[in-house]
């Protein structure tokens, strides 16, 4: 009964903390209190399957109302914490709560995000780790994705984000996964190879190849030292 109870306590904070943004959205008001109180939902997403859960409940527009506040908002943090929400989200549900973020707007939003966070400088990388993670697991259930993508000019925002970073692998696996969603596009992968998409995926795959060749000899030399050993 008792966690009963704390799980009650904590939707009911959960649906005032959404009601709060809602406020926050229709005044059109940046505010402290946005940050704040999306970094609470955060906690309770990161603590709370129910919570996620009653995100994509029939009747809930916790899910409206963050959208709306990431498309709106203007300070970085709130950004942040609602992507980071949205992270839980889709990683904890599978495909059924992609497909309830794709269906609420969430690609749409999400790629206009990825192009105005693309003219920064310099570039924020959490922001474009977490852009590129979400899109690369909701992108498979949005049937237009592809043609969105293409239209958005993300496939270059995303190629280029690759070539500037080689060597930094937490930027580069989400940006590969999501180009392998926009190549699921038959137009798109076309882009892309017109584009160098092979020739940069050589480069990555390379250093590891020359190393495990490297291993390989080393191995060979080895054997080869103890069989004349042995012999």
């Amino acid at each position: 009964e008792d966690s009963n109870l704390v799980v009650g306590e904590k939707r009911a904070v959960f649906r005032e903390l959404i009601a709060i943004l809602e406020k926050i959205n229709t005044e059109s008001t940046e505010s402290d209190t946005a940050r704040y109180v999306t970094s609470k939902i955060l906690h309770l997403a990161q603590s709370q399957e129910k919570t996620r859960r009653e995100m994509t409940a029939k009747g809930s527009t916790g899910m409206e109302v963050l959208l709306s506040t990431l498309e709106n908002t203007k300070d970085l943090q709130t950004t942040l914490n609602i992507l980071s929400i949205l992270v839980e989200l889709v990683s904890a549900g599978g495909g059924r709560r992609a497909s309830f973020l794709v269906a609420k707007g969430g690609s749409q939003i999400l790629l206009q995000l990825l192009m105005n966070a693309s003219k920064e400088s310099p570039l924020n990388e959490e922001l474009m780790v977490q852009i590129h993670s979400i899109l690369a697991k909701i992108g498979p259930k949005d049937k237009k994705f592809g043609v969105k993508a293409r239209i958005n000019g993300a496939l270059n925002i995303t190629l280029n984000l690759v070539k500037q970073n080689l060597q930094n692998p937490r930027l580069v696996l989400p940006c590969l996964q999501l180009l392998r969603v926009y190549s699921a596009n038959s137009v798109n992968s076309v882009s892309l190879g017109k584009n160098g998409v092979v020739e940069l995926l050589f480069k990555i795959i390379g250093p590891f190849s020359k190393k495990n060749s490297g291993l390989m000899k080393k191995y060979k030399i080895v054997k080869l030292k103890n069989s004349n050993h042995l012999i």
